[in-house]
């Protein structure tokens, strides 16, 4: 038989190869941060109005009910479980970002992994194993069809697109696909890769990772019943990169496998909003901090920012809370007048609130194309003429400036207490940071119910 090469071959045959023991402290390190930092994601956002629909739609259709919906206190079956797992992951815009790739790869690969153990018994170590490599396929893919060199396309959602194929390899390496089923798993996915960016402001923003996430588990089952895919989905003809990108990097996809990770990479957001964004939110809450501004004594406010920032965020009044998460006026008043930035800032009763509606109209953004992804320039003129500035060139939460594992503690234990309580939440943080010595990974989700 002749042997399948390619870049999606070398990806399987990685994936396969790869267990948790041969992750350097540092990857496996960052996995455990990701899946951390994803579960409380998950709990937090598990009331949502939009979970709350999700679940009023399909229950009525779910299979053997066997898989945990998280702080729910609920099951149904593991692909419908996976979708509204990931939907609440995403629903606050409070999840993970790859810092080059501009991805969440967390939720979709967490929401595929967690249906697995509770459908066959996995230790912790075996999942938080699949988990990362998810993740770094995600990335790499994200990168193969949208990073420097390759020129990618704005419209499509990289979240959307490459997700499904990092839960499938995820998926696929936990239920025991051989070679070919994954290659088969991963092309299932990728003929089934969506999301535009014209959805950004509404629920389905958070439902493309939610479908990518179950679309991921369903093509890894399929080909582990025998369904078939092309085993050259990403490098083809016609396949996802030329699909994807007006000029794919294939490169991105394969070089160094095994001792470059682009898991490493990945991020954690402070603030539940587009990431962005977040440069301004560090430097108006420095400079309220500093000068204790009262924000009806501010007449105007001007930030400079990059590119991506007003390509992705430029949304002076949003219509409601969906809309407010990529809304830059949004997220600076609130900050300056509020002094905080927590997901009451972006809810609606924020987004109506008539003193930030009329605050949004002294912002003045301007782009800056030399501005790095992770910085901003601030200037604020208050009434007399008093001027204040302040510059951020790697905000917290970004690769430079990470959150520190404390942070994200306090992050999680603020999502979760108003969901589960503080002693289940007490609880399942500390079953999160000791995953690895888990025999049964699915242990933790009675604790995530709730």
């Amino acid at each position: 038989m002749t042997a399948v090469t390619g870049a999606t071959a070398d990806i399987a045959t990685f994936v396969l190869k790869t267990g948790y023991a041969d992750l350097p402290a540092a990857v496996r390190k960052e996995g455990l941060r990701s899946f951390f930092n994803i579960v409380g994601c998950t709990v937090g956002g598990a009331k949502h109005e939009a979970i709350e629909a999700t679940w009023r739609a399909l229950a009525p259709f779910g299979g053997e009910p066997h898989a945990t919906l998280i702080g729910r206190r609920a099951k149904s079956d593991a692909l419908t479980a996976c979708l509204v797992n990931t939907l609440a992951s995403s629903i606050y815009t409070y999840d993970d970002t790859h810092a080059e790739a501009v991805i969440h790869p967390a939720g979709p690969v967490m929401g595929a992994v967690l249906a697995v153990a509770e459908r066959q018994k996995v230790s912790g170590a075996d999942l938080l194993a699949a988990f990362t490599l998810g993740i770094e396929i995600a990335c790499r893919l994200s990168k193969a069809v949208s990073v420097s060199p390759a020129e990618g396309i704005i419209a499509w959602s990289q979240t959307g697109i490459c997700c499904g194929v990092g839960a499938a390899a995820a998926a696929g390496k936990l239920i025991g696909l051989d070679a070919k089923g994954l290659r088969f798993a991963m092309g299932i996915a990728a003929s089934q890769a969506s999301g535009i960016r014209a959805m950004h402001g509404s629920m389905c923003t958070a439902n493309m990772p939610a479908h990518a996430g179950q679309s991921g588990l369903r093509a890894a089952y399929l080909a582990k019943a025998g369904f078939t895919a092309s085993e050259g989905a990403f490098e083809g003809r016609y396949g996802f990169a030329n699909c994807f990108s007006k000029k794919p990097e294939l490169s991105h996809l394969t070089n160094g496998l095994g001792s470059h990770w682009e898991a490493l990479a990945n991020t954690y957001k402070p603030y539940p909003c587009g990431i962005v964004i977040h440069p301004m939110i560090d430097a108006a809450l420095a400079l309220k901090r500093e000068h204790a501004i009262d924000g009806a004594q501010v007449e105007a406010v001007t930030v400079k920012a990059a590119p991506v920032a007003l390509a992705l965020c430029d949304r002076r009044h949003p219509k409601d809370e969906l809309e407010g998460q990529v809304s830059l006026y949004q997220w600076i008043a609130a900050a300056v007048v509020r002094g905080r930035a927590g997901i009451p800032e972006g809810g609606d009763a924020a987004i109506g609130d008539p003193v930030l509606v009329a605050f949004r109209d002294r912002i003045t953004a301007g782009i800056d194309p030399s501005m790095p992804a992770d910085g901003t320039d601030m200037s604020i003129t208050l009434k007399g003429g008093r001027k204040l500035e302040k510059s951020v060139r790697h905000c917290v939460g970004s690769r430079t400036n990470p959150m520190t594992d404390a942070q994200l503690g306090a992050k999680f234990a603020d999502q979760s207490i108003a969901i589960i309580g503080k002693p289940a939440t007490d609880d399942l943080m500390a079953q999160c940071w000791g995953i690895e010595a888990l025999p049964d990974a699915a242990a933790l989700l009675a604790l995530a119910a709730g």
